[in-house]
């Protein structure tokens, strides 16, 4: 299933610097059960909605839906192509009124949360409440998104849109973040899972009896043994406890004037710590998907934060520091400058883009999605 965020880099500590980390994971599930079995748990929550081309997300009240930063950035830049949020089972998509970013969110570093407000209520479905208690590690939770799932073991991703949902136990927890990994079979859950690419801003769920709590959202993570979503993949998720007083406040009073706007993005902000200077993408670049940042005087990739990535560097391991080499044979000093060249190319077009992954040159030739 496709759970926040694609994984791929190596935390220095469970203190992981989002800088180094790959977003956009969907579901996947142990090699040894049924894909079944993760669908039909995954019918369980119909609170999970799912984002047009951009995510998931939980109804948290009738008008309310809680997703990750940057899923609800990437939304924002797309609002012209009418981005709606879905619920299975009902026919029509819900309009969105607004969003709501955290005021502290920058792109791979931290605060990965966001609220979108929709224009009407949903109806039929009830929404689940927050787990705002701070003891969430050692408990098991439930994962659910609808992105590309696969088996722990490896292969190839599938693509089919379909719910899923998996099982897990909280390792630790940070600050800002729950953590877990992907055990195999004779160390995990009966339905261990983890998140995979196009998952992102989906739930991690605490169960109480009958009742479903949400603890978590999918934001980013580490490869497994095989690469992402393999067997020893290790997942950090909003934790919600920690933003707690902040999503309350947000809902009870949400001011025009905290929502997103065209003059609130970009937000350039410097690294915390000062060096080096990172400049904020925004969010994905549209058309290319990638999350980028300018890191003095370089254009660095953050990972793959949107599934409108060209099909042709789609599974490329963005493995930090990684950073774009050359566009159509012309280098760049100034992220600025990229977006005004590539913004010239038409959508469908074909371009020729050149990648520095840990030192190495990577060229590919892409279509502008």
């Amino acid at each position: 299933m496709k759970l926040a965020a694609l994984i791929i880099s190596v935390f220095l500590s469970y203190q992981v610097d989002l800088a180094n980390v790959k977003i956009d994971p969907e579901i996947v599930i142990r090699h040894d059960k049924e894909d079944a079995d993760y669908i039909a748990l995954g019918k369980q929550f119909p609170s999970v909605c799912k984002v047009d081309q951009g995510g998931d997300g939980t109804l948290v009240a009738p008008r309310w839906v809680l997703t990750a930063a940057h899923v609800a950035e990437g939304m924002y830049r797309r609002k012209g192509s009418d981005i709606r949020i879905h619920f299975e089972g009902q026919k029509e998509g819900y309009e969105i009124d607004k969003i709501f970013v955290h005021p502290e969110f920058v792109p791979m570093q931290g605060a990965d949360i966001a609220l979108i407000q929709l224009k009407k209520e949903v109806k039929g479905i009830d929404p689940v409440d927050f787990y705002n208690k701070k003891d969430e590690a050692g408990k098991e939770i439930v994962i659910v998104g609808h992105g590309d799932f696969k088996k722990g073991n490896g292969g190839e991703w599938v693509r089919d849109g379909k719910k899923r949902a998996a099982t897990n136990i909280i390792d630790k927890t940070s600050q800002g973040k729950i953590i877990f990994d992907f055990d195999e079979p004779d160390k995990g859950t009966e339905f261990e899972g983890t998140a995979g690419r196009g998952d992102s801003g989906g739930p991690a769920f605490i169960l109480n009896k009958d009742k479903r709590f949400i603890a978590g959202v999918s934001s980013a993570g580490m490869p497994g043994k095989n690469g992402p979503g393999t067997y020893g993949a290790v997942e950090h998720y909003i934790r919600v406890s920690h933003y707690f007083d902040w999503i309350k406040k947000t809902m009870k009073k949400p001011l025009a004037k905290n929502a997103l706007s065209e003059n609130s993005l970009p937000r350039n902000r410097p690294r915390p710590g000062g060096n080096p200077v990172i400049r904020r993408s925004g969010g994905p670049l549209p058309g290319l998907g990638l999350m980028l940042m300018e890191e003095n005087g370089k254009i660095r990739i953050g990972g793959k934060a949107d599934p409108m990535v060209p099909e042709a560097f789609r599974q490329v391991m963005f493995k930090p520091p990684s950073f774009i080499k050359s566009f159509n044979g012309k280098t760049y000093s100034s992220l600025e400058d990229f977006k005004k060249d590539f913004a010239a190319i038409k959508k469908g077009n074909s371009f020729k883009i050149e990648f520095e992954i840990q030192g190495e040159l990577k060229s590919y030739e892409g279509q502008k999605m």
